[in-house]
């Protein structure tokens, strides 16, 4: 399986997770379909790290695309909570730039590490879509990258605590995504127009944001 496929996949999973939040909340299903989307973004993220020719432009890529999709992340997420949506920096981009500097750090070693693991406690402490969970699957990741069988094992072992500290079950359907992962041929396959990815999110998420509100307004 090609990373090409396994963005692919990501992509699907994540829209069916969004589709059943927003459209269809009484059906858990789709909801546990889509918790197999983070752990691939983040397993393609470090294949990302250590493939690209630019990791300035890469990480200003993911800061951009952050900016651009907090709007519709939160038209989106305050029509689906209401009242009771406060103000955290949820969209996903900002998890995965604070993971690639967290591998920035790691990489360099010696006192960056004790950075890396401050970026965890920040993303953490800010709400990020998935706090620390993400940057130390992330870590875990790179770390052990060519070692499949130790990347699954992090895996379930991190969603595992993460489902404990949330007593968030839901999650747990995550350690699926091992599935994929264990296919992975190392190879990027046929390769995707390189911004569909960062346009696709904001995109469906202002669609659905849009859906939502037709869907709210009478008469329409």
């Amino acid at each position: 399986m090609s990373s090409a496929v396994l963005q692919l996949l990501a992509l699907a999973a994540m829209v069916v997770d969004h589709v059943g939040l927003a459209l269809f909340p009484g059906e858990g299903w789709l909801r546990w379909v889509g918790r197999l989307s983070f752990p691939l973004f983040v397993f393609l993220l470090c294949e990302g790290f250590v493939h690209t020719s630019s990791r300035r432009k890469y990480a200003l890529r993911l800061g951009a695309f952050a900016l651009l999709s907090e709007v519709p992340y939160q038209l989106l997420m305050g029509q689906v909570y209401g009242e009771s949506w406060g103000w955290p920096v949820g969209n996903i981009f900002f998890e995965l730039l604070c993971c690639f500097f967290a591998l920035w750090c790691v990489e360099r070693g010696g006192l960056w590490a004790f950075v890396a693991a401050g970026l965890a406690l920040a993303a953490q402490l800010l709400g990020l879509s998935y706090g620390a969970y993400g940057v130390v699957l992330a870590v875990c990741f790179f770390l052990f990258r060519g070692k499949p069988w130790l990347q699954e094992i992090a895996l379930v072992g991190a969603t595992c605590l993460y489902c404990v500290y949330y007593s968030n079950w839901v999650q747990g359907w995550a350690v699926l995504a091992a599935v994929p992962l264990a296919l992975y041929n190392g190879q990027r396959g046929r390769r995707l127009p390189r911004y569909f990815l960062y346009g696709f999110y904001p995109l469906h998420l202002a669609a659905l944001a849009e859906a939502l509100w037709l869907l709210d307004v009478p008469g329409v």
